[in-house]
């Protein structure tokens, strides 16, 4: 950071941060009204712990949609009190079109530093640029972003808001300098963005120490969640009867709120239980195909004694066999139709309709070789 002294012939010094920043804001039509003013009173917020002036820091604001639009120059204000009077004026602007990015990077790049507006030789320079969302061109924003540093000299910070840029944050890295962790901030919605003010004054001027606002609302907290994507299909194992589920699974990890935590988190308890579910359906579904060959063993031997010179007791233990293999059968069937309930109950709790987990416990019911009656039975 270049810190300069000023002395006048009475030897008297008066030192300051010389230093012109832009401020690039994003006034798209994804961005509501009352979240822009939000933008506004950031900005505003920040250059209130600037020192202003003519031999200390200038600022100049530029907004952008479909088109971009340089409100006032660097030179325009050069009292603290007059420019926080025209940065407070930008309340109420409406927002509206696209967000082309890379336009206002090139318009800052070539006219914002200039003489003309203001720009002085041998002022450092810093562009803050603020957005909720990924630009329309994302390789012609990362190319005027490199342009915006090389030809200008610039530091370049990157302020997301929302979960659009905060998710999907290469493109905000490579508007930023690096490091990425001094020179991109995120943050959930516009009104926590009083909370960067602390961080953001500091890197403008390493003199001035800010303290957090005291009416500024606390963002949630974030969660690192390692979501699992489900990736299931089912094949046939003709010696078994039933059809087998392979699941295959990849992890991915990114930043949610507390809120959306708890919710992913719920939906991946639910999928582990309807696997558990489908696997106890598969070894019930398996041993009703046992049952049935002991009762198709038992009626053969029944058969063979009835046939026989044999006494009519080994018919009547045959008889008792076949009862005993029948009762054991409806209390699997039984429940086999609990399990494949639950499940289904499940499904509908977590609204996940087409969930292969579900289906495939389905379809292990539908082909089990005995139970109760399917003709009821409905598929969803």
């Amino acid at each position: 950071m270049e810190r300069i002294f000023f002395c006048s012939f009475y030897l008297a010094c008066v030192s300051g941060i010389y230093k012109d920043v832009v401020y690039v804001m994003d006034r798209s039509g994804s961005v509501k009204e009352p979240d822009f003013d939000e933008s506004v009173d950031f900005v505003y917020n920040v250059t209130e712990y600037l020192d202003i002036g003519s031999s200390d820091m200038q600022v100049s604001i530029v907004v952008f949609s479909s088109f971009y639009s340089e409100i006032f120059d660097l030179n325009d204000h050069t009292t603290k009190t007059d420019l926080l009077t025209a940065i407070k004026n930008l309340r109420g602007t409406t927002t509206t079109g696209g967000t082309y990015t890379y336009r206002a990077i090139d318009y800052v790049r070539e006219y914002s530093f200039t003489s003309a507006r203001g720009g002085r030789s041998g002022a450092n320079r810093a562009v803050v640029i603020l957005t909720d969302g990924l630009s329309n061109d994302a390789n012609r924003t990362l190319t005027a972003a490199d342009n915006l540093r090389n030809e200008s000299g610039a530091e370049v910070f990157a302020i997301g808001i929302g979960t659009t840029v905060s998710r999907s944050n290469d493109e905000l890295k490579g508007i930023a300098n690096d490091p990425d962790s001094y020179y991109v901030h995120y943050i959930d919605t516009f009104v926590y963005l009083c909370n960067l003010v602390p961080a953001l004054v500091p890197k403008l001027d390493s003199t001035v120490t800010p303290s957090l606002l005291a009416d500024c609302p606390t963002p949630p907290s974030t969660t690192q969640v390692s979501t699992t994507m489900v990736d299931t299909t089912t094949t046939n194992t003709p010696t078994a009867g039933i059809t087998t589920t392979t699941t295959t699974t990849q992890d991915t990890t990114e930043a949610y709120t507390a809120t959306e935590a708890t919710t992913i988190q719920t939906q991946q308890t639910g999928m582990t239980s309807q696997t558990t579910d489908l696997t106890t359906a598969a070894s019930v579904s398996s041993a009703l195909t046992s049952t049935v060959n002991t009762v198709n063993g038992a009626k053969s031997s029944s058969m063979e004694n009835g046939s026989s010179s044999s006494s009519t007791e080994n018919g009547s233990s045959g008889n008792t066999a076949v009862v005993a293999a029948g009762a054991a059968l409806g209390a699997l069937a039984a429940a086999a139709t609990a399990i494949v309930s639950a499940s289904l109950l499940r499904r509908w709790h977590f609204s996940m309709k087409e969930d292969p987990v579900v289906l495939a416990a389905v379809s292990q019911y539908q082909q089990a070789p005995i139970g109760p009656s399917k003709s009821k039975f409905v598929k969803i």
